[in-house]
């Protein structure tokens, strides 16, 4: 059967349009990514510094346009595409973020016109801020679509790691040195410290948060706090389910599934669906209970408000971060004889410091249901030692507290259970997030050698707290006990510690004591009117990314000011890390010497 003119026509275009296909999407992926570029430019450039009328409007041209181009490209290649109901499910996520800007317009339109405000600044500057926060979302999307050349690059993963959070620590510190993000201005140390201790979910601050900076400077501080605060899992496996269908990405799927203790390949992505999923959950209802109790007590002077500080404080304390709204933290006298809000604050501190792995093991679907079919099966080896560790510090840092500060920090508290749920607090929370309700800097100097004992172990692994760990702490103590009974084996809950375990948790331990002994040493040099206790506890606080403070920090020159914002750094990312990726790995060889002893200790 012969080809009408317009069969013809349409299979001579089908057959153009192939072979311009790959031509045009890289033109378009080119010009989408340097207008986003601009874009994301200049809504940084208006929300962090001081611009004219003019300045003002030159961004919302660039943003305009860039978002005219995502939508022109977003259906040019729709038409480019072969299948085009397969494009629109591929690309679903663009597709409602189109919708969702297009109706905005549209409701902000209406509701412009319907209540009569027209032209007022308020309403024009909230309109300004909901769709920056949309086109950041369109700009993440198209960084990821750009980043194929990560592909290329061959790191290994404590490498990627550390590469991560140098990038988040210098966005962090360029986002707060603009002039918007600060009240008085910020020196450059001051503002890669700050930067460093939220990126680093740290804590500690030479600045005072609720003064020194603005809203704009706080949200700053509270992003770089969730990502900071998810890096330990979400920043190396955002890298690895982009490059997942690649041969350098089937070998970033294994450290996950090494990493999270799955079994299969697939359970580790589901995994990572499930983190975000109980992030966002816990921290949701964080916000709504902390919400639900400042909204009846009239602190604040409107919801916004209300809703503001909630949102920072669960942030905060889900990712053991110890960021504060008030000027005196918790122990400003809004909040310190509030128990409610308190013990929520101490709930989302511990949620987050005893890992995913453990929170998982606890509440997924999938495992319950396994363990309702086989009722043999119990919580795994490493849930029970997290749970056991950290009931265990928590149980005898309180009682020790107790006693040790009933006439000291705790003398005016006005009952016995105020003295007591003080000393629980402060343990629960103060181990991993640094809130504190008591002066650090009165505390004896028993109990702190106590405190810093108790923040050196820290939380759980796969968590957003720091520290050795609490899993670490209790293969050091198993090992020692079976040393001195001679066993040679390490057994718990009738199972054998493998002696990689061990070599692993000893080399941490004397890892981290050499970094932090180190650091002392340097401070003590650089800041010789500090005590050496101070310097002691505010060093082990870096490192172990507590936050936990006995005010000092703040007279620090530059230099002991650096120190600490490496030791925070090396901290967050983990001594074992850094060694991985300095070093090379050698191959271990088959043949052994033979064995030699000799008298220690």
């Amino acid at each position: 059967m012969p080809l009408t003119p317009f069969d013809y026509f349409k299979k001579k275009l089908n057959f153009r349009l192939v072979n311009l296909q790959g031509t045009v999407e890289r033109v378009l992926n080119i010009l989408a990514l340097l207008l986003a570029l601009a874009a994301l430019a200049g809504i940084l450039y208006e929300h962090g510094c001081y611009l004219t009328p003019q300045q003002e409007t030159l961004v919302t041209v660039i943003v305009t346009i860039a978002f005219i181009f995502y939508v022109l490209r977003f259906i040019v290649s729709a038409i480019f595409s072969s299948n085009i109901k397969q494009y629109f499910k591929d690309e679903r996520l663009n597709f409602i973020l189109i919708l969702c800007t297009l109706g905005l317009f549209a409701f902000f339109a209406i509701y412009e016109h319907t209540a009569n405000i027209r032209n007022t600044v308020q309403f024009y500057h909230q309109r300004i801020i909901v769709f920056h926060l949309l086109y950041f979302v369109i700009f993440f999307i198209e960084v990821v679509k750009a980043m194929a050349f990560v592909k290329k690059i061959q790191l290994s993963p404590p490498a990627l790691m550390m590469l991560s959070f140098f990038v988040l620590i210098s966005i962090g510190t360029g986002l707060l040195l603009m002039p918007k993000m600060t009240t008085h201005g910020i020196s450059f140390i001051d503002a890669l410290f700050t930067a460093t201790s939220a990126s680093c979910v740290t804590g500690l601050t030479v600045l005072n948060t609720a003064n020194d900076f603005t809203t704009s400077g706080q949200i700053v501080l509270m992003v770089l706090m969730q990502l900071g605060g998810m890096s330990i899992l979400s920043f190396a496996t955002f890298f690895i389910s982009f490059l997942s269908h690649s041969v350098t990405g089937l070998r970033y799927q294994y450290m996950v599934k090494d990493m999270l203790s799955t079994d299969k390949l697939s359970d580790s992505f589901s995994f990572l669906r499930e983190i975000v999923m109980t992030i966002f959950i816990v921290e949701g209802i964080g916000v709504v209970m902390l919400y639900m109790y400042w909204e009846t007590t009239g602190l604040f002077a409107s919801d916004g408000e209300t809703f503001y500080f909630a949102l920072f404080h669960a942030v905060s304390a889900f990712n053991n971060a110890g960021f504060s709204l008030w000027t005196d933290g918790l122990m400003d006298t809004a909040v310190v004889n509030s128990h409610f809000p308190q013990v929520i604050i101490m709930l989302l501190v511990f949620v987050g410091s005893i890992g995913f792995v453990v929170l998982r093991d606890f509440f997924a679907p999938a495992v319950i249901r396994e363990r309702k079919r086989k009722r043999w099966k119990s919580l795994a080896i490493g849930t029970q030692i997290a749970l056991i560790t950290s009931f265990v510090i928590i149980a005898v840092g309180t009682v020790l507290f107790f006693f040790m500060e009933y006439d000291n920090t705790l003398a005016n508290r006005s009952s016995l259970f105020d003295k007591l749920f003080t000393a629980f607090f402060q343990v629960t929370a103060g181990r991993t997030a640094g809130f504190n309700i008591v002066d650090v800097n009165a505390i004896s100097v028993p109990m702190l050698m106590v405190v810093t004992l108790i923040i050196f172990i820290g939380a759980s692994p796969g968590s957003t707290g720091g520290g050795i760990k609490t899993t670490t702490a209790f293969v050091i103590i198993k090992s020692l006990f079976a040393t001195i009974k001679g066993k040679n084996k390490i057994e718990f809950n009738k199972k054998t510690i493998p002696f990689s375990l061990v070599d692993k948790s000893y080399s941490i331990v004397v890892m981290s004591l050499v970094f932090i002994f180190i650091t002392v040493v340097t401070l003590g040099l650089l800041e010789p009117l500090v005590p050496l206790k101070n310097i002691i506890f505010e060093s082990t606080s870096a490192f172990t990314t507590c936050g936990l403070s006995t005010g000092c920090i703040g007279d620090f020159s530059v230099a002991g000011k650096a120190v600490l914002t490496f030791n925070m750094y090396l901290g967050r990312i983990g001594t074992l890390t850094f060694a991985y990726a300095l070093s090379k790995r050698t191959k271990e060889s088959r043949h052994e010497y033979p064995e030699t002893y000799f008298m220690v200790g």
